[in-house]
């Protein structure tokens, strides 16, 4: 069960590396979509390999850029995340907010 929980955790890393890095790679450095597969797949494979290294203890060298690397990506889509629930959160406020407003205004109005 330990090891079924550890392939989930480490494929969902892969996929989300190797996404992020080819979509970097194609819209930032503009690399054809070929030479994108391939540097983001080699990125991912390090990357998760390095995480693997990282959990077990042993930091090689080599690795450690791309552990980092496929953990920062990791912290920027939460950052990102976050953020867009958080601007979700403010604008359907202001919207019950505004919606609230609007009939109590309309009676003053009325009064007057």
């Amino acid at each position: 069960m330990e090891n079924l929980f550890a392939i989930i955790i480490l494929t969902s890393l892969f996929i989300t590396v190797l996404v992020m890095s080819s979509n970097t790679l194609q819209s930032a450095l503009g690399f054809s979509e070929m030479h994108c597969i391939i540097l983001s797949v080699c990125t991912s494979i390090y990357g998760v390999i390095g995480i693997v290294h990282c959990w077990k203890g042993a930091l090689e060298r080599i690795l450690l850029p791309y552990a980092i690397l496929a953990m920062a990506f990791l912290l920027l889509v939460l950052f990102l995340f976050l953020r867009r629930s958080v601007k979700y959160l403010k604008n359907r406020l202001s919207n019950r907010a505004s919606t609230k407003n609007v009939p109590e205004m309309n009676d003053e109005r009325l009064e007057r």
